[in-house]
């Protein structure tokens, strides 16, 4: 009998391992502890599935069942990208009209292919041995239990990853394809056009470090005489944005309503080091309870991501180490309350630090740190104590 290949068996046994992980963890903490009265209860008829629906679940499963609406000055669902929410939707009419249940399914499924396409990219770059620790590391992240939940985590990685896996083959009109339904996932999705014109730029022998020299300019303008219809199908990628924000102005006339709204979650934009300032002072003065916990864990996984960016820049190349730094930054300029769930995005990070659990000290740390953090979180989630 023929032996399956690694890209194949690698993720699906991270996949089942980390989600009988999580099952368990959220079965036991929603059996054994108590759960605060008046919280919403996604599917009545299934506890087990409302586990993985809480917080902006609620949003997600609205925009499924009843579409978009937006209040100026007050939380609207609009403030979500459309693909994940329609997916839903579609599929649900294959389940009788269970959101909850297809949600899950969509999110589950979707993360499966996210670490099938994390083993082929981390494989392309680093080899085969990085590539099977970055999976494991990706699956048992301690809010990795967010890729089983009904959010966008799953999709947006799953499209994010792919989009990054064809630009590195060259095969841009893929790249394009991925990149398209990213931006229609998330805001910042629309970073992959950016990523994978860097793609592009590296490809025609462009380098970030030989700007000052002629012949870079040379070739890359050869390139583009040769190769300027894979521009135009690059440029493409914006679409899965601009058609949102078309039915934001057709609908509401307010195009931009996505960005309106996020104050109405108290977000004030007074930019990354202000916030990060703000909650090192609040670590230091504050009460240690829930809510000090949260904040820790969110303070020392963000220096922790951001410490790695130099590394990332030097071993995987400047397009990974911007992109990192971006989707640190741009969430942070204003809150940093969820980062420890955007960080789940960012799969360079995860590449860099499977290059480095090549020694088996750094290797154990990392498997048994996110291991525990990940039961320990998953519990303190399912009992609607918020994680990020």
């Amino acid at each position: 009998m023929k032996r399956l290949p690694d890209w194949l068996t690698i993720p699906l046994l991270a996949f089942t391992l980390s989600r009988l992980l999580i099952f368990g963890a959220g079965i036991l903490g929603d059996t054994m502890l108590p759960t605060e009265e008046g919280h919403w209860v996604a599917d009545e008829s299934s506890p087990f599935l409302s586990m993985w629906a809480k917080w902006d679940s609620q949003y997600y499963v609205d925009i499924a069942t009843n579409g978009y609406w937006f209040r100026p000055g007050q939380q609207s669902n609009v403030a979500f990208f459309p693909l994940y929410p329609m997916t839903v939707q579609v599929l649900s009419k294959l389940f009788d009209g269970k959101i909850i249940l297809t949600g899950f399914l969509v999110s589950n499924l979707a993360f499966f292919g996210a670490l099938i396409f994390f083993y082929l990219l981390t494989e392309l770059e680093l080899g085969s041995d990085s590539a099977k620790r970055a999976v494991y590391y990706l699956a048992f992240f301690p809010t990795s239990f967010f890729f089983s939940s009904v959010y966008t985590e799953s999709m947006f990685v799953l499209l994010s990853i792919a989009t990054m896996y064809f630009a590195r083959k060259h095969q841009w009109a893929w790249a394009a394809v991925f990149g398209i339904l990213t931006a229609a996932t998330r805001n910042l999705g629309i970073l992959m056009w950016a990523l994978v014109l860097w793609e592009w730029l590296r490809a025609q022998g462009w380098a970030f470090f030989a700007m000052h020299k002629k012949q870079t300019w040379l070739d890359l303008w050869s390139g583009f005489k040769k190769n300027w219809f894979e521009i135009i199908i690059i440029s493409l990628i914006p679409l899965g944005m601009l058609v949102f924000i078309y039915f934001l102005k057709v609908n509401f006339d307010r195009p931009l309503a996505f960005i309106e709204v996020q104050a109405a979650w108290g977000r004030e934009n007074i930019g990354p080091l202000a916030v990060l300032q703000k909650n090192i002072i609040g670590l230091l003065e504050g009460e240690v309870n829930k809510g000090w916990l949260t904040r820790f864990w969110n303070v020392s996984f963000y220096l922790f991501f951001l410490a790695m960016v130099p590394f990332i820049w030097h071993k995987l190349g400047e397009g990974y180490a911007i992109f990192v730094l971006i989707m640190l930054f741009v969430p942070s300029a204003s809150a940093i309350g969820s980062i420890i769930r955007y960080l789940l995005t960012q799969f360079p990070a995860f590449m860099m630090m499977a290059w480095w659990g090549r020694d088996d000290r750094i290797d154990r740390i990392f498997n048994y740190t996110f291991t525990i953090l990940l039961g320990v979180f998953v519990v303190i989630f399912v009992n609607w104590v918020f994680v990020a």
